[in-house]
């Protein structure tokens, strides 16, 4: 039997070439929060990754914060358009916002970037 934490999730983006390969030729869109990288993939299904830096704060704060991010990607996955990487930076400023306040500017971020399926709202 297979344990849930050993189980690796599909829409996770882990492999570091694939992360490097996002921020070398990634297109990046801005938030005073966050920057979000993303690029097509040959895949049927979209990948999502966090990358926190030491900078960000002691590793609590990295964990909370990828925790963070993950939940708002992982909410949104249905209504993004299939075959993307993205690739989530987070900002110190983001570690200490509510939860609604991330919401608002994921969900402003995924409509300026135009990454979402025709038809899904944020």
């Amino acid at each position: 039997m297979v344990s849930p934490r050993s189980a690796r999730s599909p829409y996770l983006l882990r492999n570091s070439a694939a992360i490097r390969l996002v921020l070398k030729e990634g297109r990046r869109v801005s938030c005073p929060l966050f920057t979000l990288l993303y690029r097509r993939n040959a895949l049927a299904h979209t990948r999502v990754g966090v990358v926190v830096g030491k900078k960000l704060g002691g590793a609590v704060w990295r964990n909370r914060s990828k925790r963070r991010f993950r939940e708002l990607a992982r909410l949104s996955l249905p209504r993004l358009s299939a075959g993307l990487d993205l690739l989530i930076l987070p900002k110190r400023e983001s570690v200490i916002e509510p939860a609604e306040y991330l919401r608002e500017s994921w969900k402003a971020l995924l409509a300026r970037a135009k990454l979402l399926a025709p038809g899904g709202t944020p």
